[in-house]
């Protein structure tokens, strides 16, 4: 069945429909393809891939151009600059977003022997503005692109990475959060400011806990626990860790997790509310709760943009319930973009507009 998407925020296929819930088309673009897609959003700049094609799609001129990256595409991770592109054959390749260029990365060639590499596969990559990563199996290797700095035991199952601006996290099966990178925001979770983390370390605050998402901001980090908590840290500069005390962490860093307060943020209901998933952007925190509400936390994403500045409304104190939901049987918050959001239903009708794109 054709799956529908929506984008809410920052919208880079139309910048004059910034903040507005649209139905997003790419027909135009993928005429033969069966309606799935990966959606890869920067600030700048939107790729969306299905089957063996990538669209990129520049909001600064208005302009796209399709690659054929030559075997179906199973990963996308991007950042203001570039786009990484897994494939279902084992390779991995680059995109430049701006000289349009395609290349193969060989780190594995480079860094094990013709053995190991014969047998190692990437399963996970994700890439920020300072930090780009891989993870590969059986060898459970860590890459921080090109180069390789550490290596899990092979019991380790690895469940997901989410990548900042500057740091990396990384959930294994058992429920443990690793994180590495920039530190200088508390984003680590580790207690301390620090320039540089080169390995991947537990988060002790969370050890005991098991987790079961993670999300990566761009300054701050999320972690969702199997009892339904919220753990935030990192820089709460928009009030993305939706602390409940402005008073008390507006602009604070916040270097250990914090266990947020979800009781009586709906409009005075006390009922505990239990989180099930956690997305981050740049300046905003969103969670799906097990009953499938959305709460939202920092800049709301009513994005007014004129190629000068950007212009964001006044922030938020905790989290809210968020109400602007495409309204369609089996919706469901996909992703966030920096400033956006994305959702997917397989079934069901559009209530609103639908985006077309510029050529």
């Amino acid at each position: 069945m054709t799956a529908k998407y929506w984008i809410y925020g920052f919208n880079p296929f139309d910048v004059d429909g910034n903040g507005d819930l649209k139905e997003l088309d790419f027909s135009q673009f993928f005429s033969d393809s069966k309606g799935e897609f990966l959606i890869e959003l920067t600030a700048t700049h939107a790729l969306v891939a299905t089957g063996s094609s990538l669209l990129a799609f520049s909001c600064i001129n208005e302009t796209s151009h399709t690659v054929d990256a030559g075997s179906r595409i199973v990963q996308l991770s991007a950042n203001n600059w570039y786009c990484l592109i897994l494939l279902e054959n084992g390779h991995l390749l680059k995109y430049d977003i701006y000289s349009q260029q395609t290349n193969k990365l060989d780190f594995l060639t480079v860094e094990n022997s013709p053995e190991t590499e014969s047998t190692e596969t990437i399963t996970h990559i994700a890439c920020g503005e300072k930090v780009s990563v891989a993870v590969t199996s059986p060898g459970k290797f860590v890459f921080n692109i090109p180069s390789k700095t550490f290596t899990f035991p092979k019991h380790v199952r690895i469940r997901k990475i989410a990548v900042g601006l500057e740091h990396c996290l990384l959930l294994t099966g058992n429920g443990d959060v690793y994180s590495w990178g920039c530190g200088l925001r508390g984003q680590l979770g580790n207690g301390e400011i620090t320039p540089h983390q080169e390995q991947p370390q537990l988060v002790e605050a969370l050890a005991g806990v098991k987790i079961v998402d993670i999300a990566a901001g761009g300054w701050h980090s999320a972690a969702v626990s199997s009892f339904g908590d919220l753990y935030c840290w990192g820089w709460n500069s928009k009030g993305q860790l939706g602390l409940v005390d402005e008073t008390q962490s507006k602009g604070a860093v916040f270097a250990l997790p914090q266990v947020i307060d979800f009781a009586g943020k709906d409009d005075g209901d006390l009922e505990e509310i239990s989180i099930e998933n956690v997305h981050c952007g740049y300046g905003h925190t969103v969670v799906v709760s097990s009953k499938g509400e959305l709460y939202f936390a920092g800049n709301d994403l009513q994005i007014k943009l004129d190629y000068a500045h950007v212009e964001r409304n006044p922030k938020l104190c905790g989290f809210k319930k968020f109400e602007s939901v495409p309204k369609a049987e089996g919706v469901k918050l996909w992703k966030s973009g920096p400033n956006s959001l994305v959702f997917i239903s397989e079934v069901g009708e559009m209530s609103g507009q639908s985006t077309s794109f510029r050529q």
